[in-house]
């Protein structure tokens, strides 16, 4: 169902596929692996695990906190992936609590592949939350060692988001950050691997707007959907092929990115939202404030006031990025990782806050948007910083 859904609102394309030259690069180099893969349970982790069936692995290690997640990926396996179930490890963990330094040593990994993010906006009206979104995003991943001592370790690869271009969130602003750390890496270890691609908004991922308003539809439970909020979507099948493309020798401290030209025009997610309720058989019917009133129809909110730190349109690239074709494909670019020079100076303080005001005021150094904002119980504190 979800595929003819993507199929009817973004066409029946799917675009950024491996040639017949790339496609034999990821063969070779994924022979005899053995890769782990954290935040394998997701929506972009378990898509790319799935598209690995294909490949002649040694071992596969699949890791996520969610167990619920990581049962349904392990079915899912054991149907598709047949006589190779034996080579693949399901471990259910929090990377903030994984000894990942010991994991990669002892275990021989040579392809550390980090899809483990915390991506939604609302997460940040906590501090707690914030401070576990800044861990899981900046900190644990990165806690690999020295990598010159993991002989084995060829690979590093993280996925970014196009809301690390011009943040207005700690989303985004981590995510920022995320990239400005592997520049360091790739700095200090630059002999080994190290890659990231940007996604735009993935069709029908998990806590996504589309599969909200796909499974209330279902549910017959009413939704609200922001308005005037525009937003690029690639296909759930179009994010593997470009997590791929990140692996190939030519990514090599890159980060790959969608051109605008084969992305195509951003969708008004009340556009959207009204057609996957027709795809569904139903009636939508907007509404400005919820009622109790019987309706023949599917009832949908319409949220006028701006969640704090959403952009209205997200961008790709940031303009004095360098921007560069990836083998010669103008739908598919790359720009170098960059380094933020403020990043080493300050992020102590980031970690010793104690409180979301301390949070924000250190985070603020590295935001170079003034519109950066963040929430607190649903109070905005620029008012009192």
């Amino acid at each position: 169902m979800i595929e003819n859904l993507e199929n009817f609102l973004f066409g029946n394309k799917i675009r950024y596929s491996l040639n017949i030259k790339e496609a034999q690069e990821i063969k070779r180099d994924l022979k005899n692996s053995n890769i782990l893969i954290t935040g394998a349970a997701g929506s972009i982790g378990s898509i790319f695990t799935k598209s690995l069936k294909n490949y002649d692995f040694k071992k596969l290690y699949l890791i996520d906190k969610d167990e619920n997640l990581l049962t349904d990926l392990a079915r899912l396996v054991n149907l598709e992936f047949k006589y190779k179930i034996k080579k693949i490890i399901f471990i259910c963990s929090d990377i903030n609590t994984l000894n990942l330094n010991k994991f990669l040593k002892i275990n021989s990994i040579t392809h550390y592949l980090n899809f483990a993010a915390l991506k939604h906006v609302r997460s940040e009206e906590n501090f707690n939350s914030c401070m576990y979104m800044y861990n899981t995003n900046c900190i644990y991943p990165f806690k690999i060692g020295n990598l010159s001592k993991l002989k084995k370790l060829k690979k590093i690869f993280f996925i970014s988001t196009d809301k690390a271009v011009y943040p207005l969130s700690v989303m985004g602003l981590t995510k920022k950050i995320m990239e400005h750390k592997l520049f360091n890496l790739k700095k200090k270890y630059p002999k080994k691997f190290i890659s990231s691609v940007r996604f735009a908004n993935v069709s029908f991922s998990n806590g996504s707007l589309l599969k909200s308003v796909y499974e209330k539809t279902i549910n017959k439970s009413t939704f609200g959907v922001p308005t005037k909020i525009k937003r690029y979507f690639i296909k759930q099948k179009e994010a593997a092929n470009l997590c791929f493309k990140s692996l190939l020798k030519i990514s090599d401290g890159q980060i790959v990115l969608t051109s605008y030209e084969s992305i195509g025009k951003p969708y008004d997610l009340v556009d959207l939202t009204k057609k996957i309720v027709k795809f569904l058989g139903k009636k939508p019917v907007f509404l400005t404030k919820l009622n109790n009133k019987k309706i023949n129809g599917q009832k949908i909110i319409l949220q006028k006031t701006n969640i704090m730190g959403q952009k209205n349109i997200e961008k790709l690239y940031e303009g004095d990025e360098t921007i560069k074709n990836l083998n010669n494909n103008n739908l598919i670019l790359k720009t170098s990782f960059r380094n933020l020079k403020k990043l080493n100076r300050n992020e102590i303080q980031i970690l010793k806050s104690k409180n979301i005001k301390q949070f924000r005021v250190s985070l603020k150094n590295f935001s170079n948007n003034k519109k950066f904002k963040i929430l607190s119980m649903g109070i905005e504190l620029n008012k009192i910083i």
